[in-house]
């Protein structure tokens, strides 16, 4: 299992970073839930997809407020993390130019 972290500053609206995608310290997902929640403070909702059926969740939205490095004010962090079975496979497509 792998797990991708994307930070969000949901005060201001813009991303703060993305971990890319990586092992959790364990597989098990209720364990992984609680260190989670831990870090990035409570579970405001679930990350779904579409499939052909019906969505699924595939991991989970957190928030917590947090102080800014380099004043005295907080802003309102959302950390989704998503979990994968393995690393997601880029295709480059090319659209050349006939000359």
């Amino acid at each position: 299992m792998l797990i991708q972290e994307e930070w969000v500053n949901q005060t201001e609206n813009y991303v703060i970073g993305d971990s890319g995608e990586h092992e959790p310290f364990t597989d098990n997902i209720k364990e992984l839930f609680k260190s989670l929640q831990k870090e990035y403070g409570k579970c405001i909702s679930k990350i779904y997809i579409d499939t052909k059926t019906n969505p699924i969740a595939v991991g989970w939205i957190f928030e917590k407020k947090v102080k800014y490095t380099d004043c005295e004010e907080y802003y309102l962090q959302d950390t989704w993390v998503s979990l994968h079975t393995k690393k997601t496979k880029t295709i480059h497509k090319h659209f050349y130019k006939k000359i």
